[in-house]
């Protein structure tokens, strides 16, 4: 099936519905975007959306900013507190990296999942919400739980709606068109008239392995079009620590990406026939890391279309 029009589909599924949903992907992929952008199109809309972030908060206020405290439930507590799940009241409360939570309060979060009502800190009243929980880790969840470091029932509650987000890298096919959507927005909002990047620009972004994501890609981008004083992006409009790094040691970098760095050979007296090994097994790796994607990866280590099918048939390479 194809991911985009998957994703799109369960997209669709999260915003008609009032399902718990959980977003997974790694730092930078757009989890909170997407999660507001889940609100917006719901039902629940016109009501708040409180997001969380569970990994910035000591395990010591966590839970009282969850489902907040009576006065005089501890020490500082002057008077009374709400929590965010009765802040959302209505609507939407994001619990971003929501593996952070410790042992406890995954049971806290399970209780008022299954039964949607909660008790203060320091109170035994308990306390009735309507409210939608969207739930978001870079982790693996599902590892954590055969760790032991994440409850299995409660992952079952919380990704009742699952949606995977890729990385800039997975979606390499898409990068030229995921580059100048992010451009435009970008120039609207500073009220620039900027037109497209140069060439020498769009190879620096194909070949750079953003590891930070869309985050990464935007903040680029922002200060791009700042720099700028014409209509094209060039090289010298790029932040510095991205020259510097993308020129220093750029096929090193690459050759670490691959693995190839670590490839022990036999290196005996036959000299075409080790080098014709290398090159296979360059190859292979290559278009393991680019997901047997032919043109992207021709382009990225700098070979025609044309001369890496011929290789890959003269090698025998399987191409996954």
């Amino acid at each position: 099936m194809d991911i985009s029009h998957n994703l799109d589909r369960l997209f669709k599924i999260a915003c008609m519905s009032d399902a718990t949903v959980l977003i997974t992907g790694a730092t930078g992929t757009g989890k909170t975007s997407l999660a507001k952008e889940i609100h917006e199109q719901s039902k629940r809309r016109e009501k708040p959306f409180v997001s969380i972030n569970l990994a910035s908060l000591h395990e010591g206020v966590l839970e009282s900013e969850l489902f907040g405290h009576e006065k005089g439930a501890f020490t500082g507590a002057d008077q009374r507190r709400l929590g965010k799940l009765q802040l959302a009241e209505g609507g939407t409360v994001f619990l971003d990296e929501v593996s952070e939570l410790s042992p406890r309060l995954q049971a806290r979060l399970l209780e008022f999942l299954q039964a949607r009502t909660f008790c203060p800190v320091g109170s035994n009243a308990e306390t009735r919400l309507n409210v939608r929980v969207i739930a978001a880790t870079h982790k693996d969840l599902p590892h954590a739980v055969a760790q032991g470091g994440f409850r299995e029932d409660l992952l079952h509650r919380l990704r009742v709606v699952s949606i995977p987000l890729q990385s800039l890298s997975e979606r390499a096919e898409e990068l030229d068109f995921l580059i100048h959507a992010s451009l435009h927005t970008a120039a609207m909002q500073a009220n620039r008239s900027i037109l497209r990047i140069s060439t020498q620009v769009a190879e620096k972004f194909e070949t750079y392995a953003w590891p930070g994501n869309f985050r990464e890609l935007r903040n680029v981008l922002d200060f791009a079009i700042l720099a700028c004083d014409g209509s094209v992006i060039t090289l010298g409009d790029l932040p510095s620590w991205m020259i510097a790094e993308s020129s220093l040691g750029s096929v090193d970098n690459q050759l670490k990406s691959l693995g190839l760095g670590q490839v022990e050979m036999s290196l005996g007296f036959d000299y075409m026939g080790t080098m014709k090994a290398f090159e296979k097994e360059y190859l292979q790796r290559a278009l393991n890391y680019h997901g047997g994607r032919i043109s992207r990866t021709a382009r990225v280590i700098g070979v025609s279309k044309g001369t890496l099918l011929r290789r890959i048939k003269s090698y025998q390479i399987l191409n996954s």
